[in-house]
């Protein structure tokens, strides 16, 4: 039972996966990160001196700023070799340099990410909002505010990480571990608040999380590789002269915000979970042949010989798919039409909402029928044509059939 059920679960996350990647490819999300890094890139840099600027303010909590803002970009971006320390802490020192006017520009321009990542999100979701433009910069304001109360509790906490944790941390775990733990720990931390304040729809905390941990490793594995990769080729974006790092940060960002989106498509998949496995019924014996038996029972009603699936004029709330048995379609005491395995019945009063126009009676003992919702069969059009054509198809040879027996 515990071999099925783990042979199941495997299943099913496969089918996952294939289908977010699917869906990854088909809403062009390497395009969307694109946009995303030249967007995060211009603005998260500028996001980080506002936070120096926050904790800053006092000399003494200058470089302790500035090695807050280090620790969080070696965990969350690359080990940067002191980049930061150099060019943050003038800004932190130096609070001249700031006013109002700057601090504001630096707020709006990371709007401009909580915009291009929210209508990312809208389209992995395939969901449109109707509201008004001044309601949606009410809406980025509120992101950009949960952002950069991250941002600042982050760095805060690298603050006091560094003060008080490290010393006794440093005498349990060797350095290399705990770096790779703590980059966990945050990057989760951050994907979470992400998916949270950026998904347009209401999830279930635990694929929220689930992802936010899948993205979190995905994150620190290629963090790792591609600091082997630097350290393998320092030489790596010289082309660019003095602005080389920037290039290796724009990279990375666009890596970050192709994984953020590959996880909001997972999330997607998962909340879908059952429409992927019940529209491999329409694509042919090959594809439904391969769900498990446990999952395709959760869905199936058992009839004996005689039984009524619906009747005329009933209520259709609801449709069929013969896993095995034989049934009859009839009007007004006339069989119409007779189906058996592979085939589906009740879809036409289910999308109209309109009561059934004929009888459906089971002729064997122990016929199987997969119960389909309307919610679950209107997705399955809804996102994938092939079985529309599939289905519209059919509906053309039945209306054929029809007439010629008339």
């Amino acid at each position: 039972m515990i071999n099925g059920i783990k042979k199941e679960q495997s299943w099913i996350t496969l089918v996952i996966i294939k289908e977010s990647t699917k869906s990854f490819i088909r809403h062009n999300n390497f395009e969307m990160s694109v946009a995303l890094a030249s967007y995060g890139f211009f603005s998260i840099i500028p996001l980080l001196f506002f936070v120096a600027y926050l904790l800053g303010g006092y000399t003494v909590f200058s470089h302790q700023a500035t090695d807050g803002i280090e620790n969080l970009m070696s965990h969350v971006f690359l080990n940067l070799n002191g980049f930061t320390i150099k060019e943050f802490y003038f800004p932190a020192s130096y609070r001249i340099t700031w006013g109002v006017v700057s601090l504001s520009m630096i707020f709006v321009s990371f709007m401009s990410v909580s915009d291009s990542l929210r209508t990312a999100f809208l389209k992995v979701f395939n969901i449109t909002q109707e509201i008004s433009f001044l309601g949606m910069q009410l809406i980025n304001i509120t992101s950009t505010f949960f952002i950069l109360t991250l941002f600042v509790a982050l760095v805060a906490g690298e603050m006091t990480y560094n003060f008080y944790v490290r010393p006794f941390i440093e005498g349990i775990f060797s350095k290399n571990s705990w770096d790779i733990l703590a980059s966990f720990i945050v990057t989760s931390i951050c994907m979470v608040t992400v998916y949270v304040v950026f998904t347009p729809a209401k999830l279930k905390t635990r694929h929220i999380i689930t992802v936010s941990v899948i993205t979190a490793i995905l994150l620190v594995v290629m963090k790792s590789l591609f600091t082997r990769f630097l350290s393998f080729n320092p030489d790596y974006g010289v082309a660019f002269g003095s602005m080389k790092i920037f290039f290796i940060m724009i990279i990375w960002v666009y890596y970050c915000f192709l994984v953020i989106l590959f996880g909001a498509e997972i999330i997607v998949n998962i909340e879908k979970r059952e429409v992927l496995l019940l529209k491999k019924l329409f694509l042919g014996a090959e594809h439904a042949g391969g769900i498990p038996e446990k999952f395709i029972n959760r869905y199936i009603k058992v009839y004996n010989k005689g039984d009524v699936v619906f009747s005329e004029e009933e209520n259709g709330d609801a449709m069929f798919f013969v896993m095995s048995g034989i049934v009859n379609i009839s009007r007004k005491n006339k069989v119409i039409r007779t189906m058996k395995t592979g085939d589906y019945f009740g879809e036409m009063s289910m999308l109209l909402d309109a009561p059934r126009t004929a009888t459906v009676r089971v002729l064997e003992h122990h016929t199987r029928l997969v119960v389909i919702s309307r919610e679950n069969f209107e997705t399955i059009l809804r996102e994938s044509p092939e079985i529309v054509i599939a289905i519209l198809k059919e509906m053309a040879l039945r209306l054929k059939s029809t007439n010629e027996s008339i």
